[in-house]
């Protein structure tokens, strides 16, 4: 965790040559997605440790939870992917563009877990060079596992899913989040999130990115914009939109890499709305550094 201590070592020399099968990939996501929701399972609604914590300047809660979940994670990759580089949100660092770089969100909606809202999810992903190739998205409280490969269908448990076919705006229900990073960007969040609560038939704010983007996948969402993502957010996410049929970009149109802080997932007939109600109140402006 940023700012509270020693945390587990950033990298190690990668051993693993030529590069793993993508469905030996995709099994070690899943099982390590699933280690870390039985940890989650086994602390939801007790009396959790909360604390905050700060990351390039952005307070955030963080639990106990989050960290047991992200040793569980680890120690599936450990044993199955020796030699891997982890990138977690609970142990952030700049050593992205390996072969075997695995990206982890151990509790992805911390604040709602906190609270025993049980709309959370873990997401791991395997990235090749900042490619995501692998990717498992959890929602431990109704046994749900979203999976997706480079070369592949994505799958909800044992079914392939696909984004939805709808492309009026009127129709369409959309996930849209977060709040603004200084005054000025929440003032234009917030005029955003007007126009888009009178351009789509809903507009849902439930608190976990990955699993409202696991969401537009499956087809429940028709699309979802974020203004304040970060790359273990969508790394996991993004692969199964676009496996699923979709589209995930920043808010300017550009494929996500893990610089893109604003990010709009969608099943590709409504993200130009999408665009343009983020782009009509200057959300497509260079991420703004966030104020102390």
């Amino acid at each position: 965790m940023p700012g509270a201590g020693e945390g587990p070592p950033r990298r190690a020399a990668n051993r693993m040559t030529p590069p793993p099968d993508p469905a030996a990939l995709l099994a070690i996501a899943e099982a390590a997605a699933r280690a870390a929701g039985r940890e989650l399972l086994r602390r939801f609604e007790s009396d959790l440790d909360v604390r905050w914590k700060t990351w390039q300047g952005e307070r955030t809660v963080v639990t106990d939870a989050d960290l047991a979940a992200d040793q569980a994670v680890r120690q599936v990759l450990a044993a199955r992917a020796p030699g891997h580089v982890v990138f977690s949100e609970e142990f952030p660092h700049d050593d992205l563009d390996g072969p075997d770089v695995w990206v982890i969100d151990p509790l992805d909606g911390t604040d709602n877990y906190s609270r025993g809202q049980p709309q959370f999810c873990v997401s791991v992903a395997h990235t090749r060079h900042t490619h995501p190739d692998a990717a498992a998205i959890y929602d431990p409280i109704r046994g749900e596992m979203f999976t997706a490969a480079a070369r592949g269908p994505a799958r909800l448990n044992d079914r392939s899913i696909t984004v939805t076919e709808r492309c009026d705006p009127a129709a369409c229900a959309v996930a849209w989040a977060q709040r603004g990073v200084n005054p000025d960007d929440e003032r234009r969040f917030n005029a955003a999130l007007a126009e888009a609560a009178r351009t789509f038939h809903r507009v849902r704010l439930t608190g976990s990115a990955a699993l409202e983007t696991a969401w537009v996948a499956a087809g429940r969402y028709d699309g979802a914009l974020f203004s304040n993502v970060k790359w273990w957010d969508h790394a996991a996410a993004g692969l199964l939109v676009r496996r699923a049929g979709g589209l995930a970009t920043d808010v300017q149109g550009h494929a996500t890499t893990p610089r893109s802080r604003r990010c709009v997932f969608s099943n590709g007939r409504v993200h130009a709305a999408i665009l343009q109600v983020a782009r009509s109140h200057g959300l497509e402006r260079a991420f703004p550094p966030p104020t102390d």
